[in-house]
């Protein structure tokens, strides 16, 4: 008799915790259909965001809870809803690439892919799946997690989102990146990167706090570095509260670019052009051969095969190219072509190359 008031009580204590575990769930995806509802009130569904706000249990390990080798770290952010969409992480051949090269270029540096989208790796024996197998060979990758709720959580961006501010931006998704990638050196220090570059050498000679021209007259944020604490620290805490105070959700560049160049600007008490490859406060101005040597509205070269001598030529200097995935991104380039961006890549990021099946 015992043991059947037991059997049932334990019956009783299961049905309870399923039934506590359903209605957990159920909140949980009533939480989430609110945050879409309220994401899709200020943005179009064409531009979806809305995985970043998603209570989520897959993911890949957190960068919340890693510990991030501080000052000396490359970061990548991929800041699209790709990989949830999918229902797997995804990675594109160009951006493995730039990953790729700044892991083998920099081997004493870790080099982090921070993904604001949620989802796990899963071989299905895509290319995707190649490229990620690959950028996972080398020790000093580290794909993670960065759960936007959670990254700028008690963080001076943090009034942004709970103003609503971000949301009524016209250009949501580059803002959300430039927002996350200075917050990102603010947390951590190191070195950020666009996703769409391929690095050509070693980063150690580089100031510790610095940018690079794209134009004479400004600055970009495609490629920068603070350290994590003393005067670099103050500097990009300088461009965090100067992002949050005159925040701009109808002008592209105003959230990126221009802070860095007002920053340099007010620092070296002048124009940037006037400080080329040199330092103002332990600032360093990088020229534009740098990181930018081909300009925007040059991309096309890196892409004519005709252009590969002139293009070398150009970028002998550079720590790395820029390839404008903004306007470039629907390029294709066959996998057999001599065209000045995939001549580098066989180069510098040779196992995305092989993991190709048909374009680059």
């Amino acid at each position: 008799m015992r043991a059947t008031h037991y059997k049932s009580t334990f019956i009783k204590l299961l049905l309870a915790s399923l039934f506590a575990f359903f209605i957990i769930r159920c909140v949980m995806f009533l939480k989430s259909i609110t945050y879409y509802k309220h994401y899709h009130k200020f943005y179009p569904e064409e531009n979806e965001l809305y995985c970043h706000f998603l209570p989520v249990f897959d993911t890949l390990p957190s960068v919340k809870d890693a510990e991030i080798v501080r000052d000396t770290s490359i970061f990548f952010l991929e800041t699209s809803c790709s990989s949830y969409h999918s229902e797997k992480i995804l990675i594109k051949s160009r951006q493995a690439c730039a990953v790729e090269s700044a892991a083998r270029m920099n081997p004493n540096r870790t080099v982090y892919l921070l993904y604001a989208s949620p989802g796990v790796f899963q071989d299905d024996q895509s290319e995707s799946d190649g490229l990620i197998r690959n950028l996972m060979s080398y020790s000093n990758i580290k794909l993670q997690y960065l759960n936007m709720k959670k990254f700028v959580q008690g963080t001076p961006v943090e009034k942004l989102w709970a103003e609503e501010q971000i949301y009524e931006s016209k250009y949501l998704l580059w803002h959300i990146s430039d927002i996350l990638r200075i917050l990102t050196l603010w947390k951590y220090g190191g070195i950020y990167m666009d996703l769409d570059v391929l690095v050509m050498k070693n980063l150690d000679t580089l100031s510790k706090n610095f940018a690079g021209a794209e134009e004479p007259e400004s600055l970009a944020n495609g490629v920068m570095g603070f350290s994590s604490n003393g005067i670099g620290h103050q500097y990009v805490n300088s461009c965090v509260y100067d992002l949050v105070e005159h925040f701009n959700g109808d002008a592209w560049a105003a959230n990126g670019p221009h802070i860095i160049t007002k920053f340099a600007s007010k620092l070296c008490n002048g124009s940037v052009k006037d400080f080329f490859d040199t330092s103002c406060e332990d600032f360093h101005i990088y020229p534009i051969d740098a990181f930018y040597a081909i300009p925007y509205p040059a991309w096309q070269r890196f892409y004519d095969s005709s252009q590969l001598a002139s293009v070398k030529e150009k970028t002998k200097n550079s720590f790395l190219i820029h390839v404008w995935n903004k306007l470039s991104a629907d390029k294709k380039i066959p996998i057999n072509d001599d065209v000045p961006y995939l001549d580098f890549a066989r180069k510098y990021c040779p196992g995305t190359v092989r993991n190709l099946k048909e374009y680059f």
